[in-house]
């Protein structure tokens, strides 16, 4: 599950005149031009202020797209469908999916972070996984407002429109593809990530913050195809869906706000956009 670790940290040393390249890029064709930028959805406060190119791309924008509607997903009502797609029913649990081994991986880790198990057993794989991850950020100090809630607050804040690639529904469905996938891989491959992600945030966040589109595609979608099916799931049938929006956009004050690994890669939006003939510049800070 490494697509949900793509944070670190990074400091960059040199003059202030330095011009660096972002994850915010102009993409326009005939009349239309838009901003596309690549977030991370979990930051440490100390990764604030963001470069500048960010709210260059805001501030010239009145409509807001985010992979899906974030109001609807964090409202009352989008929370408690979440909890309960993602949430077993009474009498059933994650170990009921999970081998011996597995399991006591899991029961080992949880004694060592001193996380609530009975939390966790609680949750269907993909989602168990997404928690289990949350806490080790936040063990980390990694794990506060990202780059879309940021954005999101500050577009209700000033009227801007708000609204998703994709629905609610379509967003969920998502972590219940996930949900049946084989419950050991799911879990046993997070576990293991968990030894590396501080490691894996420096790397992840250097490649970025500073735009490098290549570095992140061969930090983590070479290593995602090895499963083609998480691969699919989470980055290449979206992007591939989302085009139909993004290339139905008109105007020039739109911000499309999505994770950063949905850029790059042969079937990431950089290159899909790219291929139907629209011109793609890079923002620097």
């Amino acid at each position: 599950m490494r697509q949900l670790l793509s944070i670190g940290l990074l400091l960059f040393f040199g003059v202030s005149q330095a011009v660096f390249a972002t994850s915010v890029w102009q993409v326009s064709k005939d009349q239309t031009q838009f901003y596309l930028v690549g977030t991370v959805h979990l930051l440490s406060e100390n990764d604030f202020p963001l470069p500048n190119a960010f709210d260059t791309a805001f501030n010239a924008s009145q409509h807001l797209i985010f992979e899906t509607d974030m109001q609807q997903l964090t409202s009352p009502a989008g929370m408690n469908k979440m909890m309960s797609q993602n949430t077993y029913r009474p009498g059933q649990n994650l170990k009921d999916v999970l081998s011996n081994d597995v399991y006591q991986q899991l029961q080992a880790m949880a004694k060592e972070r001193q996380w609530p198990l009975t939390a966790i057993e609680q949750f269907k794989p993909a989602f168990a996984a997404m928690m289990i991850s949350v806490q080790e950020l936040q063990r980390l100090g990694a794990a506060s407002t990202g780059v879309d809630m940021h954005y999101l607050q500050l577009g209700l804040q000033q009227q801007k429109r708000i609204s998703g690639l994709e629905t609610v529904d379509e967003h969920l469905a998502v972590l219940t593809a996930l949900n049946e996938i084989d419950a050991n891989k799911v879990i046993s491959s997070t576990l293991q990530d968990l030894e590396k992600i501080e490691s894996m945030l420096a790397q992840m966040k250097a490649a970025w913050r500073s735009g490098h589109a290549e570095q992140l595609a061969d930090l983590y979608i070479d290593d995602m195809k090895k499963t083609p099916e998480i691969y699919q799931i989470t980055l290449a049938k979206r992007n591939y869906a989302w085009l139909d929006t993004l290339t139905q956009l008109e105007g020039k004050d739109t911000m499309v706000l999505v994770g950063a690994l949905h850029m790059v890669g042969e079937d990431g939006l950089l290159k899909l956009l790219a291929d139907r003939g629209y011109r793609i510049e890079q923002l620097h800070d």
